[in-house]
């Protein structure tokens, strides 16, 4: 039974249209900002603690105090350099992957995309280089605490800098009950958005939904935080075909998972 919902059109929405679609701040934002803020703070206070009882117990415990003086300041080392990675990864690493994933979908110009988990709307963005008379919609709740600046005026002033600002739109959506009709779009694409779903039957749910929602002979691509292999195994399950998952080792931290796949044709 096909399920309500709007269909897909090809109008795309002005940012001047409605509320809300002006005067955000360019770039893709910080995954999880609380978590590097509170990782950079604990690997100073670790340091800080390594330094002060160092001072402190010198003329008492020579031996704890060298212990101290290597062992706080090495651990908040490592600490910081985790933070740091996160942030680079988050920075830089999830935008180049993510431009590599979208250029390597063969496009025609004219497809319909969908960007679940848009947040800024990176996938959104990077298709809309690409097409014509096609364009690109993205859903999201727009967390604060998923996303630094998460909100959907950063989708139009990412939009206007790209040159794409006519074949875009956000929706506000949740990956569980996307806001689509059936077989409504060509192409599905998600950046480090699904493994915030952590419940794992809500990640079920969610990839049925996409694949509700997806043409016969539509494509997924998803740049994750790992999970590559349930990820790979729950779209099989939900029909998809042509799956494949690379881990990339070097550009991020920790390693992101691309994972590609295609609805097949039926009937």
């Amino acid at each position: 039974m096909k399920r309500p919902g709007p269909e897909v059109e090809p109008r795309p929405v002005s940012p001047t249209s409605s509320q809300g679609r002006i005067g955000g701040k360019t770039g893709y934002g910080i995954d999880e900002p609380d978590s590097i803020i509170e990782l950079a703070i604990a690997g100073v206070l670790a340091a800080a603690i390594g330094f002060v009882m160092s001072a402190y117990t010198v003329g008492l415990n020579p031996q704890l105090a060298r212990i101290s003086l290597l062992a706080g300041p090495a651990v908040g080392f490592l600490i910081l350099a985790v933070a740091s990675a996160l942030y680079w990864s988050s920075h830089q690493g999830k935008v180049s992957e993510m431009s590599k994933l979208v250029s390597d979908i063969p496009w025609g110009g004219n497809e319909v995309v969908l960007d679940v988990g848009c947040g800024r709307g990176l996938g959104m963005v990077l298709a809309g280089r690409h097409l014509d008379s096609g364009y690109a919609l993205g859903i999201d709740v727009w967390k604060g605490s998923h996303l630094s600046g998460n909100n959907p005026s950063s989708i139009w002033a990412n939009a206007a800098s790209e040159g794409v600002t006519e074949r875009v739109a956000p929706l506000k959506g949740d990956p569980g009950t996307i806001p689509l009709a059936d077989a409504s779009v060509d192409v599905v694409l998600s950046a480090l958005s699904l493994h915030k779903l952590v419940r794992k039957k809500d990640r079920v749910v969610a990839f049925v939904e996409i694949a509700r929602v997806l043409k016969d002979g539509g494509r997924i691509g998803i740049l994750d935080s790992g999970n590559g292999p349930e990820y790979s195994k729950v779209l099989r399950q939900v029909g998809m075909s042509d799956i494949s998952v690379r881990r990339l080792r070097f550009s991020s931290f920790p390693p992101f998972h691309v994972v590609l796949a295609r609805k097949p044709f039926r009937g």
